[in-house]
């Protein structure tokens, strides 16, 4: 027995040993692999970004410059781009390859100049990489995915946007990699004549312009550690607030708010708008108001105005109706009012427990002063949201602990729909920088309390993309609630993918911070399992259109239903914009440029 025990003794070190061994090769491993496929992502964006500014100047010899001598294909063929269907002015068509053929680079010049020849004048051209799918390094080879995106004027002097997604195969030639293939996987070109919709804005009374926040700038709210947020202020929401059958409009604004009443209009007379935010009783300044949401909150046939504030707490305005001088009055009652902290960004209203009344989730991002996101790939640090019982005197009470709603990811939209039809309202929760939930409203238990059940993985409504908004509707007109996420579906897929996800996890090792960020990779593991191979193309695979069968559960089809072209997608909503019965959607998109396209 203490032979045996000896033995023991003698080989715990080995072993330990052995286990330091094996953990530092594979931390070799990994940092070789990451540093490999930053080196190879950096290098073919290179490429890429003066790939498309030879498209930008319809320069064929600078873009011939990108494909090796010996360029070969035994079997591709020259784009080609065949008509889908056309409607309402606007034309949808497919790209293709036509016949195989022998390709060398005589052929690709060719291919080049009829392209290029498809179109008068470019407003943009991008070719952004997308996936890094094989490396070779002893062979300095790699096989790129990228997605070509190029808007202008085509021969018919209509405006054209065109999405194609290519792959290359590379291969290095000193300090520059060399097109040896390439093969179209999918494209299409949308066209149009731009008559659908006129601008009027000016013409009709709205002037507004948006401003930052100015606490922003001073010492006390400066967002050192995240400034991007003094960026990203404010909404629009319209609402007829006076009763008088006529959508009015309200801008909110990191400085100066504004509501504007429609005066209303008719085929002989403009539609105007005229701003009555000082006569309705609303301050002329009020600062970080990022949502204005018209509700009746006391239930008495007029809408009441809730504004959320990110410096502070809520503010409610109560409707008044019309005032002495013909214009509806606002009262503030905001004090007593119990709408809780600031670093509110997004905000909804329903009657989440049946009683009768209007309630309020709050949904919170970070302190930008203080935080940043403690990962860029899937983040849980937000200062928590809020579910506001109205109490029926516009008053409201925090319920959040006892519903199980407080949802502490970086939230940029909510929304309620009733997706499992049994009555009472559910909630969606689109988060910044990792996933999304969705919360199943279970009703009231035994003690009267309502609470809620994070469901989205079982739903199959989980979804890591960056959420900007949610919007629920029925665009597949089959009687249930399907919902639409506004994601970032960028050019950086290949930046997550997963042996850059294990160097993130050896590094927060090595760096002693892995006891912070041990939740958070316990999580990724219980959602998306050992394999993050894919995970990259989750986070920034763009907006979700989730599709409900009816039973509750969601599938996800975006690639399918072509609802997830590329951009940074802030909000979204659900519209019959041509009246033909199927429901349309719209999302607006856009983001501060730097000074090339590197960002996107």
């Amino acid at each position: 027995m203490a032979t045996k025990r000896r033995r023991i003794l003698w080989a715990l070190p080995l072993l330990l040993l052995a286990a330091v061994l094996w953990a530092g090769a594979q931390a070799r491993r990994i940092n070789n692999e990451a540093e490999i496929l930053a080196a190879t992502g950096t290098d073919a964006i290179k490429m890429l970004k003066a790939y498309a500014e030879g498209i930008q100047h319809k320069d064929v010899e600078s873009l011939l410059e990108h494909y090796a001598q010996d360029y070969s294909n035994p079997a591709q063929g020259f784009w080609e781009q065949v008509t889908r269907n056309e409607r309402d002015g606007v034309r949808l068509s497919d790209w293709r390859s036509g016949t195989p053929r022998e390709f060398s680079k005589a052929e690709i010049e060719e291919q080049l100049q009829q392209f290029l020849a498809s179109f008068t004048t470019l407003e943009m051209a991008k070719l952004k990489l997308t996936a890094v799918e094989e490396i070779r390094p002893e062979e300095g080879t790699a096989v790129l995915r990228s997605v070509l995106w190029v808007r202008g004027q085509d021969l018919e002097s209509r405006t054209f946007e065109t999405q194609a997604t290519l792959r290359f195969w590379v291969q290095r030639h000193g300090e520059t990699l060399l097109i040896h293939r390439q093969e179209l996987l999918s494209g299409e070109t949308v066209s149009g004549d731009r008559r659908g919709f006129s601008e009027i804005a000016r013409a009709s009374g709205i002037d507004f312009v948006a401003q930052q926040n100015p606490l922003f700038s001073t010492p006390e709210w400066t967002p050192e550690k995240f400034g991007i947020l003094r960026y990203g202020p404010a909404g629009v929401s319209a609402a007829d607030y006076d009763g008088d059958g006529w959508d009015d409009l309200f801008f909110a604004d990191g400085r100066a708010p504004r509501l504007y009443r429609n005066l209303g209009g008719s085929q002989s007379s403009p539609l105007r708008f005229e701003d009555v935010t000082v006569q309705v009783g609303l301050p002329q300044e009020e600062f970080g108001v990022n949502i204005g949401l018209f509700v009746d909150f006391d239930n008495d046939g007029d809408l009441d105005l809730f504004e959320s504030r990110f410096m502070a707490g809520g503010l409610l305005y109560r409707n008044d109706g019309p005032g002495a001088d013909g214009y509806t009055v606002f009262t503030d009652v905001s004090a007593s009012a119990n709408l809780g902290r600031g670093f509110v960004t997004v905000a909804a209203a329903a009657d989440y427990d049946l009683d009768g009344d209007v309630d309020l989730y709050l949904g919170r991002y970070l302190d930008p002063r203080k935080e940043l996101p403690t990962t860029l790939f899937y983040t849980r640090n937000g200062q928590g949201n809020s579910l506001l019982r109205n109490d029926g005197d516009l008053t409201f009470t925090d319920v959040t602990a006892s519903a199980g709603v407080r949802e502490g990811g970086l939230t940029l939209g909510v929304a309620w729909g009733d997706y499992d039809r049994d009555g009472d309202p559910d909630l969606y929760v689109a988060n910044d920088f990792g996933r999304n939930a969705l919360l199943r409203n279970e009703g009231k238990g035994e003690d009267g309390i309502v609470r809620f059940s994070d469901v989205s993985q079982e739903a199959g409504a989980l979804d890591f993309g960056f959420g900007m908004s949610a919007s629920w509707g029925d665009p597949d007109n089959d009687g249930d609630l399907d919902i639409y996420v506004s994601n970032v579906h960028s050019g950086q897929r290949w930046y997550g993918q997963a042996i850059t996800l294990y160097h993130y996890l050896f590094n927060s090792v090595r760096q002693g911070t892995i006891g912070q960020d041990l939740a958070t990779f316990r999580e990724i593991y219980r959602y998306a399992g050992a394999d993050w191979s894919d995970y990259g193309d989750s986070m920034v695979n763009g907006n979700s259109l989730l599709i409900n069968d009816g039973a509750g559960h969601f599938t996800e089809v975006p690639e399918a239903t072509r609802t997830n072209p590329f951009g940074w997608y802030w909000g979204s909503t659900f519209l019959d914009y041509d009246n033909d019965g199927r429901q349309d959607l719209y999302a607006a998109n856009g983001w501060i440029s730097g000074r090339t396209y590197d960002d996107l």
